[in-house]
């Protein structure tokens, strides 16, 4: 194990966050902010900074700013049904800059109070779209089942939160119908056990679950590429919706 910036996210740091999602008080919050900061931002920091160097081999315009990969604490309730000012989970994203590649795909990482999760994800805000890395695979079909078994290797799962109900390539291998049918994708994994988030060891987890699945990062972004190279995504019409 290499000397991380990371050392990792304590049961105690976790129980505050909750607690101070449960206080729901701005009072709270200001009287336990050093202990948030330092107990859960600045360790999810940490995280991009012990990966920066990976995820810009992955791809050389990933946004590795720690800063702005992290979510906050504090959540902005404008336009939320709920008012909960605090939050009890956390994320952060390793991807390009959103506002140059709105809907680019994505890793990601994620704890809950009593569970932790990555992976991978490409979800696209206009489900048509989803259809030119259909294309794609029918194009590339050995290309994309290779993708697939190194997500396998990096022990995710492949989910999809929604589907194309009728069969849109009839003529199609079996095997690529699951994958045809997708509106959005996304190979994870998740784990209940959150003693893995609390060492450095985690840093060694994600970059080796992240490297293994790069086949699929390249394929997502190959098609991310030409969507944009097509004009079928426009930044600017993607920040006027």
């Amino acid at each position: 194990m290499s000397d991380y910036n990371f050392k990792g996210i304590s049961p105690e740091s976790i129980n505050l966050l909750c607690e101070n999602r449960f206080q729901d008080s701005r009072t709270f919050y200001e009287e336990h902010k050093e202990e948030l900061k330092n107990g859960i931002t600045v360790p999810m920091r940490q995280i991009m900074l012990d990966l920066s160097e990976l995820m810009l081999d992955i791809d050389d315009m990933m946004m590795t700013d720690p800063v702005r990969s992290v979510s906050r604490i504090y959540r902005d309730t404008r336009g939320h049904r709920s008012k909960i000012k605090y939050r009890e989970n956390m994320w952060m994203f390793f991807r390009r800059y959103k506002n140059e590649f709105p809907g680019a795909p994505f890793y990601y990482f994620e704890f809950y109070p009593n569970s932790f999760g990555y992976g991978l994800v490409f979800w696209l805000y206009r489900p048509a779209l989803f259809k030119e890395v259909h294309k794609l695979i029918l194009e590339k079909p050995d290309k994309w089942r290779e993708a697939v078994k190194s997500c396998e290797d990096a022990g995710f799962v492949y989910e999809c939160t929604e589907n194309y109900k009728k069969d849109l390539y009839p003529d199609a291998a079996d095997d690529l119908k699951k994958y045809l049918s997708a509106k959005n994708m996304a190979f994870t994994y998740h784990s209940f056990d959150l003693s893995r988030i609390n060492t450095p060891a985690l840093i060694d987890e994600l970059k080796l679950a992240f490297d293994i699945s790069r086949p699929m990062y390249e394929f997502f972004i190959e098609a991310y590429d030409k969507m944009i190279s097509d004009g079928l995504i426009k930044p600017e019409e993607y920040f006027r919706r």
